[in-house]
């Protein structure tokens, strides 16, 4: 039941004190909240921390959304606050690893033979996802956090507009400069 309802309902729901409610809104939005923080935090930072308080504070605050924008933007924007309450308390710079993480390496069946492009392939598309991953962290905070919240979270520009309380020009203004200094590095870096 709970799946077939929209957010607006389960919100109404929620308020009203009815736990199944409240559990399908945040499972529904756990991976945008979980990737928002991934991408906001450095690595080895306690990102399931960040998520798992950025729902507990969404819980307590749901009184507070007022149901003008959607209900995942609302949410980010908690996740967005939080990180850089982390960044400036910890005043951690970001960093970014020279070589790719875990996840991205294929884990076991990397080594497993198969038809996939020859290994100077696989090696030159990683070396280009990470230099637009080093490029992405060299932004300006702003453009950092419309980068992350359009690519890794996948919000629309309206939900980033909401997440980081500012008009949608101001979302197209700092993704079109992201988007044009990731791009510059990653030609300048080509060999």
């Amino acid at each position: 039941m709970a799946a077939d309802e929209d957010d607006g309902a389960l919100v109404e729901r929620a308020r009203a004190g009815d736990r199944d409610a409240a559990a399908a809104l945040l499972l529904r939005h756990e991976l945008a909240v979980h990737r928002a923080c991934a991408h906001l935090l450095p690595r080895g930072d306690d990102v399931d921390g960040a998520a798992q308080e950025t729902l507990t504070r969404a819980l307590r605050s749901l009184a507070r959304y007022n149901g003008s924008g959607s209900f995942a933007g609302w949410l980010v924007s908690i996740a967005v606050n939080l990180c850089r309450d982390r960044l400036r308390r910890h005043r951690l710079v970001p960093f970014v690893p020279l070589e790719p993480a875990d996840e991205d390496g294929g884990g076991p069946l990397a080594v497993v033979a198969s038809t996939e492009p020859s290994p100077e392939r696989v090696a030159m598309a990683r070396q280009a996802v990470a230099r637009v991953r080093a490029a992405a962290a060299k932004l300006p905070e702003r453009q950092r956090e419309v980068f992350a919240l359009r690519f890794h979270v996948g919000l629309e520009l309206a939900a980033i507009a909401e997440a980081l309380d500012v008009d949608v020009g101001t979302v197209k203004t700092h993704l079109h400069r992201a988007l044009q200094r990731v791009r510059q590095a990653a030609e300048e870096a080509r060999p």
